[in-house]
């Protein structure tokens, strides 16, 4: 069962759709649950609906899940202007209480699943907060990007963000000064070692926007903090694994990896 769902951050209302196993709700014991934390500019379908279809199977597989728009994206209150990590790693916060205000989630098995910047916001509330017990990283965008997204504006763009305006960063997108002052603080380069939790990062080695060279430095910093720390390589997968048989190899992997982190529950 899908259905539309609407919880409040901070005086706005955040949109998305809620996963639910069948019969759940009627006498069956508690699931365990996934927050799905879309890229930039992104939206809680992504690209060529790959949520969507990560979501689906999940809950087939007995996964409560919930995929969102941050505020300023898709359907959610709020304009992309005002967007910032930290931002959006309060709303991922706020999603996570709201899936753990349903008596049949399982407060042990909660997790994220965060996509190029969602991957980073993953990255980031989960060393921060002790109810996530699992995340799994797509493309995430884990070096730093301030000096990158600071590369190109021109001076005249700094003055205006300095007097309070958004500036284009194109394709209709604009941002205000907090996103470029706030995008490194913190990296999470800086904070992986304070992921105590199973980790899966997911890779495409053709991934033409955030380098696989990324996803293998943040590895070397997590495979020894626990043993289930992975990470998989889509050969010839893009940013976004467009390709029908990468998006079949993500979800396998996502499911295989999910699966032998709680093989000893029963669901």
């Amino acid at each position: 069962m899908i259905k539309p769902v609407v919880f409040e951050n901070e005086g706005e209302y955040i949109v998305g759709i809620l996963h639910m196993p069948d019969g759940l709700g009627k006498g069956e014991k508690t699931a365990p649950a996934v927050v799905m934390l879309h890229g930039f500019t992104g939206h809680k379908s992504e690209a060529h609906r790959l949520f969507v279809h990560v979501a689906r199977a999940l809950c087939n597989a007995g996964f409560i899940v919930l995929r969102f728009d941050f505020r300023g994206s898709g359907d959610s209150d709020g304009e992309f202007e005002d967007m910032t990590v930290l931002r959006e790693v309060s709303d991922a916060s706020r999603a996570i209480s709201f899936l753990l205000s349903f008596p049949y989630t399982d407060p042990e098995r909660i997790g994220v699943i965060g996509l190029s910047m969602g991957g980073r916001v993953a990255a980031i509330i989960a060393s921060r907060d002790k109810r996530i017990k699992f995340i799994v990283l797509y493309s995430a965008a884990l070096i730093p990007l301030r000096k990158k997204f600071l590369s190109l504006l021109k001076k005249e763009d700094w003055k205006r963000l300095e007097e309070g305006e958004a500036i284009s960063i194109g394709g209709g997108w604009y941002l205000r000064k907090p996103f470029f002052e706030t995008l490194d603080s913190p990296t999470p380069l800086q904070i992986l070692d304070k992921i105590k939790v199973p980790v899966l990062m997911i890779h495409g080695d053709s991934d033409e926007v955030i380098p696989l060279e990324e996803s293998i430095k943040g590895y070397e910093m997590l495979k020894k903090l626990n043993r289930k720390n992975e990470l998989y390589i889509i050969k010839g997968g893009d940013h976004t694994f467009t390709e029908k048989k990468h998006t079949r190899e993500v979800i396998e992997k996502t499911l295989n990896w999910l699966n032998s982190l709680f093989s000893s529950h029963n669901r």
